[in-house]
């Protein structure tokens, strides 16, 4: 057996759990380093409604819509009314309403901020995957309906997109595990909260340097193991994990408080995260503002916004106690304040970002006896940026009588959800590899949801066609 050394051993062991840390963007030097498209600096935000939301109660059918009555004749106990208490809020010059609790998106929306996608979601052979983790699991590899899968798609979008040498902190995964859309990326971080991600526990001297007293810290040591011209893989992979935990640390990522916390994150614009439901998913949004604003050279983030699975006392708007507008009301001021706060001053960060909220499949359109909805189909995308043609919602909707449910119980897709976000690939992100970002998708079209150039589709590289991308 080959001896190992104190020196090696050590090494080897804080890489590792450096590496397991810091998430996957210890494995950078275990990916090709291509750069086959030109990158802009704009950040995409893919915000997963995990649960199943129910499109047909954040966006309704409004007065004078064609699709009214029917969803009246389903709809009685999570019915969304359109006048009287708790009635909708109309979205000028178009056939559809917003439950009442999202009142900031429906500001967005008509400033041109904020758009809408109905009949939108993965597009499922017979019969539709009605498995919130199959569902899921498909969602972010980016396989639509099919199965299979292990390289989340953003990652692919990633490693296609020309991404420079020198960005600091590309992706970052909001939550205690990486999200699968980013599995497999040599660029993400995982954390639950900026204030979380720390690897300050190693000792006391962690970060203590005294020369005076001749003590190096624990981060200087780490640095002088694994430096030097010679360095293996592995190393140079810590020395990556380092520099991660470097550039956050000294970020404070907590709360302005003129006397508790001065150095504090100030919200700009009045904006307010904090949440009355949902107070994680406010801290989340607000940490990747400040990161933004940092400009550590953020390109994708996801963010998860749990419990929308109602089969049981979803709610409605007259209702003094409404689980779903409690849900809806994270989800409208949440976003709002994040607009509000990257909007706001002269740089204007929003014309930079573009946030895609998506959820793995819709309700059924007739509720159940138990004053909920089953699992669906087609569903609702919420669109929002300062470089979206907002105040519109797309899609071609297949209407809500019998004849026109798939399978006589659900909304169809008439949109695939990858279409949406290739066009955000394309005119926002500079990455014409749609196709590698999405395998077995063809046959893009843009539908007009981003401003942008569009550049012709294409599959990166046939070397990569399979999946594998030296991770």
């Amino acid at each position: 057996m080959m001896p190992i050394n104190r020196r090696d051993f050590l090494k080897t062991c804080c890489v590792s759990a450096t590496a397991l840390g810091a998430s996957s963007r210890a494995m950078a030097y275990f990916s090709p380093p291509l750069l086959p498209a030109a990158a802009t600096g704009d950040t995409l935000v893919i915000v997963f409604l995990r649960g199943a939301m129910d499109g047909l109660s954040l966006l309704p059918p409004g007065a004078g819509s064609p699709y009214r009555a029917d969803y009246e004749t389903n709809r009685v106990e999570t019915r969304v009314p359109i006048s009287g208490a708790g009635a909708a809020l109309a979205l000028n010059g178009t056939q559809w309403a917003l439950h009442p609790r999202a009142g900031g998106l429906r500001t967005l929306f008509n400033a041109g901020h904020a758009a809408f996608v109905v009949a939108a979601g993965q597009v499922m052979p017979n019969p539709v995957v009605r498995s919130h983790f199959e569902a899921q699991s498909n969602f972010e590899f980016g396989v639509g309906g099919s199965s299979g899968g292990s390289i989340g798609w953003l990652t692919r979008h990633l490693v296609s997109g020309g991404l420079p040498a020198n960005v600091p902190l590309p992706a970052v995964s909001m939550g205690s595990i990486t999200a699968k859309s980013l599995l497999g990326s040599s660029d993400a971080i995982t954390m639950n909260s900026g204030s979380d991600f720390r690897l300050d526990t190693f000792h006391w001297s962690w970060q203590n340097d005294d020369a005076a007293h001749a003590l190096v810290g624990g981060v200087s040591r780490m640095n002088a193991l694994w430096n030097g011209a010679n360095a293996t893989m592995l190393e140079r992979a810590g020395m990556e994990t380092l520099g991660s935990l470097a550039l956050l640390r000294p970020i404070n990522f907590g709360l302005y408080n003129a006397s508790s916390n001065p150095d504090g994150y100030q919200p700009a614009g009045g904006a307010n995260y904090a949440l009355q439901y949902n107070g994680s998913f406010g801290t989340q949004l607000r940490n990747v503002a400040q990161l933004i604003k940092r400009n550590v050279g953020l390109r994708a983030v996801t963010i998860d916004l749990g419990n929308w699975d109602t089969h049981v006392g979803q709610g409605n708007p007259t209702q003094s106690y409404d689980w779903f507008g409690n849900q809806v009301s994270s989800l409208s001021d949440g976003l709002s304040a994040f607009y509000t706060d990257l909007s706001a001053g002269a740089t204007n960060y929003m014309n930079n970002v573009s946030v895609i909220v998506v959820s793995e499949f819709g309700r059924r359109v007739l509720e159940n006896s138990d004053g909920g909805t089953d699992h669906g189909y087609g569903n609702v995308i919420t669109v929002l940026g300062g470089a979206v043609n907002g105040g519109t919602v797309y899609g071609s909707y297949p209407g809500l009588a019998n004849g026109q449910l798939y399978e006589n119980v659900d909304v169809d897709v008439t949109t695939d959800y990858r279409r949406v976000i290739s066009e955000a690939l394309i005119r926002r992100m500079g990455n014409p590899n749609i196709y590698y970002a999405f395998p077995g998708f063809a046959g893009y079209t843009p539908m007009g949801i981003f401003q942008g150039a569009d550049l012709p589709p294409a599959n990166f590289d046939s070397i990569f066609r399979n999946g594998f991308d030296g991770s």
